[in-house]
C-alpha cells in the first residue's frame, strides 16, 4: 500500500522546497515504495475551482505536511488563505498532520497568520 502525502504551504515562499520534497518522496529507494506526494502546482488545468481541487486532494491523502513560514498567503472572501483551509480540512478529516516551520519573526506576521498558528498548539 502506498500512502498519499499532501504538501501544503504558501507556494511562492516554499516553491523550491515543495518540489524537492515531492521529488524526494517519490524517488527515494525506500520512501518511493510507500509514499506518493501531491503538490498543487503539478495539477493540470481544469474547469473546477482551485479550492475544490486542493480540498479533494486533502481528503484523498493519508498525511498532511505543512511547511509554514512568514507568509500567510492570499486570502479568499472570508479572509482565509488556502494554506489555512488545507490545514483545517486535514484536521476535519482526521488526517495525520506534520508541521514544519521556518524561523518566523512574529513582529512581521499578520494577525491572521498568528491566529492560524495558534491552531498548532
Amino acid at each position: 500500500m502506498r500512502y498519499k502525502i499532501f504538501i501544503s504551504s504558501v507556494q511562492s515562499e516554499f516553491a523550491e522546497e515543495r518540489l524537492m520534497l515531492a521529488d524526494y518522496l517519490r524517488t527515494d529507494a525506500l520512501f518511493g515504495k510507500f509514499f506518493d506526494a501531491f503538490i498543487f502546482e503539478e495539477t493540470p488545468a481544469n474547469s473546477r475551482s482551485a479550492s475544490a481541487v486542493y480540498l479533494e486532494q486533502v481528503e484523498q491523502s493519508d498525511i498532511y505536511i505543512g511547511l509554514f513560514g512568514s507568509e500567510y498567503g492570499n486570502t479568499d472572501k472570508k479572509g482565509i488563505s488556502a494554506t489555512e483551509r488545507e490545514f483545517d480540512h486535514a484536521a476535519r478529516f482526521n488526517k495525520h498532520r506534520l508541521i514544519f516551520t521556518r524561523a518566523m519573526f512574529f513582529r512581521w506576521l499578520s494577525r491572521r497568520w498568528i491566529l492560524c498558528c495558534r491552531k498548532l498548539i
